[in-house]
């Protein structure tokens, strides 16, 4: 939900500025600088997360639907992936 509001920043922003739709919107401007600064890194993840559940499902469908999350797991690791979770997602 957070990311719609620096989305509709960098859609008005040339209307409005940044300065003024930071302020109406409750946040701070260098806030919105940061997740610009950052936009690659997290097009990075989110491509990264794409192939694993991509992987995940042929997995899933090769087993015709019998393995669960532990069995899925252990077969990512013995194909080469690595959890590169730092912490957890709430």
């Amino acid at each position: 939900m957070r990311t719609r509001r620096w989305d509709f920043i960098s859609d008005h922003r040339a209307a409005f500025g940044v300065k003024r739709l930071c302020r109406a919107l409750g946040v701070s401007r260098s806030g919105y600088y940061r997740h610009l600064a950052t936009a690659p890194a997290r097009a990075g993840r989110q491509a990264e997360e794409k192939r694993t559940i991509a992987e995940i499902r042929a997995i899933h469908s090769e087993h015709r639907g019998a393995y669960g999350a532990p069995r899925i797991h252990a077969e990512l690791r013995s194909r080469g992936r690595r959890s590169t979770a730092s912490g957890s997602r709430g």
